[in-house]
């Protein structure tokens, strides 16, 4: 009886793990999903990453998204080195954390591809930030973002 209550339990946590509600479909291809470390990440259509681990606040309509982003590089840059900075600790500062950055996708626009040949990173034209809250709320009027469009407090 033991082992049957057994493999009933694990079944049932088998089905509930696959009963996720990501990747979260933000129109026009674009997705909200899980990264390999199980941080919140943002896709485009071919499931390139376009904001970086982790997203912690989002919305959007039809024309953006808006992103608020807990960079974990960011975060985690004093303790790679460190040997002392375990899982724990790492997740500990972490969560401790009040740094944030701040997104904004124009899904109207088609993203042009270039790459910074001095920092070797990808960006997308349509693609804004990262931003701190001043420059973020400046860009939102920029880009005539609607008022309606917000973030979570």
């Amino acid at each position: 009886m033991n082992k049957k209550v057994v493999l009933d339990i694990w079944f049932i946590m088998l089905l509930i793990s696959c009963n996720s509600k990501y990747p979260i479909d933000l129109g026009n291809g674009y997705k909200l999903d899980y990264d390999a470390n199980s941080y919140s990440v943002m896709l485009d259509s071919r499931g390139i990453g376009l904001i970086s681990p982790s997203i912690v606040n989002y919305c959007f309509d039809s024309a953006y998204i808006i992103a608020e982003q807990k960079p974990i590089d960011s975060i985690f840059k004093c303790t790679y080195n460190n040997p002392k900075y375990d899982l724990k600790k790492r997740n500990k500062l972490f969560e401790k954390s009040t740094f944030r950055q701040y997104w904004i996708i124009n899904k109207k626009e088609k993203g042009q591809y270039s790459l910074d040949t001095l920092t070797h990173l990808a960006h997308y034209s349509n693609v804004h930030g990262p931003y701190n809250r001043a420059e973020y709320l400046h860009k939102r009027q920029d880009l005539s973002v609607p008022r309606e469009l917000k973030l979570k407090e």
